[in-house]
């Protein structure tokens, strides 16, 4: 068995300038789900949500650029599994990596934190051979 880290720290404030100045950035970074997840969260929140999603997209390509490193942002997906307390969970639209995943030989497990200035987000990859 193979074990992967992957770790990031961002300003939210970094995440909120680029969704607001770049055209597009929301939607090449964040899938559909991810943006009205951080949308239905209120003006003063969201930013926070959206820097959160963006250091487990960060955190998660760290660890699995180990198994196939040419993973867009795009096709990381983290939602909250309202079956298990709203712990984040991954999903990764890439059909190798996700066929992986589905057989049970990779797991991938997220820790998501953020407060008012920072978010920040530690994943775990997990590949049985």
């Amino acid at each position: 068995m193979n074990i992967y880290c992957g770790t990031d720290i961002i300003e939210v404030k970094r995440v909120e300038k680029a969704i607001l100045r770049t055209s597009g950035f929301k939607e090449k970074v964040f899938t559909k789900a991810e943006i009205e997840y951080a949308e239905n969260k209120g003006e003063l929140v969201k930013y926070g949500h959206y820097a959160g999603r963006f250091a487990a997209k960060e955190a998660v390509y760290k660890a699995i650029s180990n198994v196939d490193n040419a993973v867009e942002f795009n096709q990381i997906e983290v939602l909250n599994n309202k079956a298990n307390k709203n712990r984040p969970v991954v999903r990764i639209y890439k059909k190798e990596i996700e066929d992986m995943r589905l057989s049970g030989k990779l797991t991938i497990d997220i820790s998501i934190s953020h407060i008012k200035e920072y978010a920040t987000a530690v994943a775990y990859v997990k590949m049985s051979e």
